[in-house]
């Protein structure tokens, strides 16, 4: 497309001039309602100014052909149905004054016009004393006569076709899968925010989410994640700061998922995002957490009106606090300190108990190595009554030690030949270099069997699949059902066989097996969280290959999985027959070398 001559545009200056009244409400819409899960999250905090205890989600192909929200609060006084649909119209403020001192969700009043705009819209409500309801229509910005409808009290909601006037903005949108994610995601952040409302979520006629009101915190934790997940979350209060009361909950280090979509945060019962409190909770863990793994922590903070600003942004998801910085180091300090006091050890990997060891071959292998590293013994050592693993001649001119317990494996032009000599930790590999340098070899097991898996899965070529002896039910948190709605298709091309078992209940009936590793059964959910969190919110569909990624490192070798020496051999001979295997699919160096010569220095040998 050629460039506009500059010469066009004449020589008077543009004009200013007023923007008709339709180009102004499209203009505020688009300011407010982004996608469906905008819809949602503005008619819910509708609901809970209106005092609602029960709210009640119903959305159709991702909330693009329906979106209603129901509830059982107060409901609308039917002479102000037309006022509700107009811009900056309100119950919820009545002067500059109380921009001070926000307290309800919603306050502009423009949600319903705004949504309005850019849907059809329907609005059912019943105040209590009334005999029934009223109902009035809204479309192409005009509203219908108010007629008389059945409805007990409270209010519904219907926002049908949207973005059905502003056709770009519905192009850019997701799959109605993804977008029923956003949207489950969004549920969640409310039921945990106020646990003790009841929330129930329908998505495409089939109940997705029924979470009564609880009592506690604790009880919604188990009810979203399941009491696992909440058995290892601890409890945290505190003050934040002047006026600021902090309390939640958050979970052991032992806990963590792929992304942050696992902190919920609000203030005064309203879900936000907060960058310095995020900040703070990640300085929290440093050092507790592999890097890019995040903690489930939720947050509950109550603050003077007056120290903090809702007004910030239009969805009112973002606010600002008075004393930002003494907030974040004051919830980073109560993190920290609660942390400290939870158990260091976590239980171990359950192995057979050792029977007597053979006596030790006559080399300095045979001893063992005391120090901050753990012990390095042979494998027979660490693995009694495993039958003895034949050693082929190395090569010509290598420089082997025929004593040593572990087998040869061929090198190859970019790695060396390598005997092995034990695993270290129940992670690390430990080899000797045949070459003549002697260099001491440290092979990660994960990474090296995630980056063989991920191999074989980018393949394309059949991926085995091991069929259960019996099916193993999982229970899947909505969230974890909608990834498997996302991206079900996908897994079972890889091998996965999963079929809903009632209303929260999946069977694991196949997995798949590579190189006689299979993914866990219990492990579905952990990955089904990550496929659907691991990735920014703006990338909720994930390309194969970061599928292929996720789901290899679920099924790789796991630190404490000990290894026998067929296993250790079969993965190394894999390892070096692989392409590109100088790291994890993710980044993560596979092998190391130490020269002989650095070992020489350490120990002061000339």
């Amino acid at each position: 497309m050629d460039r506009p001559d500059p010469g066009e545009r004449g020589t008077e200056a543009p004009r200013i001039r007023a923007l008709p009244e339709e180009t102004i409400r499209l203009i505020a819409a688009g300011e407010v309602v982004e996608r469906p899960a905008s819809v949602v999250k503005e008619l819910v905090e509708n609901a809970l100014d209106a005092g609602a205890t029960e709210i009640g989600i119903r959305i159709e192909k991702g909330g693009l052909d329906l979106v209603e929200v129901s509830d059982n609060g107060d409901g609308i006084v039917p002479e102000d149905l037309p006022l509700a649909v107009q811009r900056y119209a309100t119950s919820k403020l009545s002067g500059p004054r109380g921009l001070d001192a926000i307290s309800t969700l919603g306050f502009r009043g423009e949600a319903l016009a705004a949504i309005a705009a850019v849907a059809r819209l329907r609005i059912t409500s019943r105040i209590r004393g009334r005999d029934s309801a009223a109902r009035m229509e809204v479309g192409g910005g005009a509203a219908s006569p108010l007629q008389s409808a059945a409805r007990s009290p409270g209010t519904t909601v219907e926002v049908r076709d949207l973005f059905h006037s502003t056709p770009a903005r519905k192009k850019f949108l997701r799959s109605p899968a993804s977008e029923t994610l956003r949207i489950s995601h969004l549920a969640e952040r409310f039921y945990l925010a106020r646990p003790e409302v009841s929330f129930h979520l329908v998505v495409d006629g089939r109940e997705s989410m029924h979470h009564d009101s609880v009592p506690s915190l604790r009880e919604a934790l188990a009810r979203t994640f399941g009491p696992q997940i909440a058995h290892a979350c601890f409890d945290l209060q505190g003050s934040g700061g002047p006026g600021i009361w902090v309390e939640g909950m958050a979970s052991h280090p032992s806990v963590s998922r792929g992304s942050p979509d696992g902190i919920y945060l609000s203030v005064n019962g309203r879900i936000i995002q907060s960058r310095p409190l995020l900040q703070g909770i990640r300085e929290a863990y440093q050092g507790l957490l592999p890097r890019g793994r995040f903690p489930i922590v939720v947050l509950h903070l109550e603050a003077d009106r007056a120290r903090v600003d809702v007004n910030v942004h239009p969805t009112k998801q973002e606010v600002r606090f008075e004393r930002e910085l003494e907030l974040r180091e004051n919830v980073r300090a109560l993190l920290r300190a609660r942390l400290q006091d939870q158990p260091r050890t976590l239980p171990e990997v359950s192995v057979p108990a050792p029977v007597a060891e053979p006596d030790p071959p006559h080399s300095f292998l045979a001893a063992e190595v005391e120090g901050s590293m753990g012990r390095l013994r042979p494998l027979e050592a660490f693995l009694p009554g495993f039958p003895e693993v034949s050693r082929p001649s190395p090569p010509e001119g290598a420089n082997a030690r025929p004593e040593g317990p572990g087998a040869w494996v061929p090198g190859s032009p970019v790695h060396p030949s390598i005997s092995v000599l034990g695993q270290l930790g129940r992670l690390y590999i430990v080899a000797e270099s045949l070459q003549p340098d002697g260099s001491l070899v440290l092979v990660d097991a994960h990474a090296a069997s995630e980056r063989i898996v991920f191999e074989r899965l980018r393949e394309k070529s059949v991926v085995p699949r091991q069929e259960l002896l019996e099916a193993r039910e999982v229970e899947l948190t909505p969230r974890q059902a909608q990834a498997w709605e996302l991206y079900g298709e996908r897994l079972r091309e890889m091998g996965f066989e999963v079929d809903p078992f009632g209303q929260r209940t999946y069977r694991v009936r196949a997995v798949p097996s590579i190189l006689g590793h299979r993914l866990r059964p219990e492990s579905v959910p952990a990955l089904l969280d990550d496929l659907a969190a691991d990735l920014p919110r703006e990338a909720v569909e994930r390309a194969p290959e970061e599928i292929w990624k996720t789901t290899a490192c679920h099924m790789a070798i796991r630190a404490g999985d000990v290894l026998s020496p067929d296993e250790i051999h079969r993965l190394l001979r894999e390892l070096y027959r692989t392409p590109e295997n100088f790291t994890c699919p993710h980044g993560r160096p596979i092998m190391v070398s130490i020269p002989r010569e650095r070992l020489d220095r350490w120990f002061h040998r000339p």
